[in-house]
């Protein structure tokens, strides 16, 4: 702490803004040493993919390493818990997303974490394009194509999901009060098997993430209806987005962002926060994007904020209206 002091008292007596030596200490003196990367999941998920790319693309703007955490269990509470639970300093980070940071929460009975209310945002990093697809045999090739089928022959047509909970469960019952049809929901044990079964006909519509989906609407056994990108994918060109398909604030879309502790100090915050923004501008972060179908967003932490809290606008009384209870 005496250096600190001794700092703070040349900065002031040389004149510098008190918002200077602010910044002027985060620079100078964070990280010291290695900062930790908590993923709420297990290996090879797609936090625990991309946390490995940003912690690769992040050491060289923070000038230490970034160490991966795996902390997987009650649907990501125990990751959330534990970053909420660190010393508010910038050295415990957490890879967050709308399944741990939202969902989990409200559907956790006794949840001892509260995302929302308990982290500060860094920063969204980024948003994984989805796929609204139908089986390759299936006879639509819009969505607009399926809803008219759906009208017609209402609570005969079936849905997959992940699991009851899961995101895209949460997803396509949004889009079922949107589009104002009735479908029958089929839980899956995972996003394999759930992939699996559509490419059967066992469902007739699922949310897929697009790297799920390749292998599908490669061998055509699986269709897609519509992206949940902003603009199309250039891998994707002839597939048209929600907004096109006539449902322009409907995003189901995953999105993956950076969280500390509530507390943290602002200036140690906008340093993570700039060295995420220069991940995101790195030619291979852009290049594995490509080939993932992400769409890399960066910005203020009030980006997330205001991801988070339309979250909270919507999210809460589809659960209750679900009756979703783990």
């Amino acid at each position: 702490m005496s250096h600190r002091r001794s700092f703070l008292a040349t900065a002031l007596l040389a004149g510098v803004a008190p918002l200077s030596v602010g910044r002027a200490w985060a620079d100078g003196l964070f990280p010291q040493r290695p900062v930790k990367l908590v993923v709420p999941n297990p290996p090879g998920g797609p936090s625990d993919i991309v946390a490995r790319f940003l912690a690769e693309s992040m050491r060289a703007e923070l000038g230490q390493p970034l160490v991966i955490d795996n902390r997987p269990g009650a649907a990501g509470l125990i990751g959330s818990a534990a970053v909420a639970n660190a010393p508010a300093d910038g050295y415990t980070v957490l890879v967050t997303s709308r399944s741990n940071h939202i969902v989990a929460p409200l559907v956790q009975q006794g949840a001892q974490v509260d995302p929302p209310r308990d982290l500060a945002p860094v920063g969204l990093a980024l948003r994984a394009v989805g796929i609204l697809a139908t089986p390759g045999k299936s006879p639509w090739r819009s969505l607009r194509d399926f809803i008219g089928q759906a009208k017609a022959q209402p609570g005969k047509l079936f849905y997959g999901s992940a699991g009851i909970g899961a995101t895209n469960h949460i997803a396509i019952e949004q889009f079922k009060a949107l589009a104002g049809i009735e479908l029958v929901h089929v839980p899956y044990k995972g996003s394999g098997p759930l992939t699996t079964g559509l490419m059967a006909g066992e469902v007739q519509l699922a949310l897929l993430d697009f790297s799920s989906a390749q292998p599908g609407l490669k061998g055509g056994t699986i269709v897609p209806l519509a992206q949940t990108a902003a603009r199309r994918l250039a891998s994707m060109s002839d597939v048209p987005t929600l907004a096109e398909s006539g449902f322009p604030r409907y995003d189901p879309s995953f999105w993956i962002g950076l969280a500390v502790p509530r507390g943290t100090s602002p200036d140690v915050i906008a340093r993570l926060n700039r060295a995420l923004d220069s991940a995101l501008a790195d030619t291979q972060m852009k290049a594995r994007a490509q080939v993932n179908g992400w769409e890399l967003v960066g910005g203020a932490p009030q980006v997330l904020e205001a991801t988070i809290r339309q979250d909270m606008a919507d999210f809460p009384a589809l659960v209750r209206r679900l009756d979703l209870k783990a």
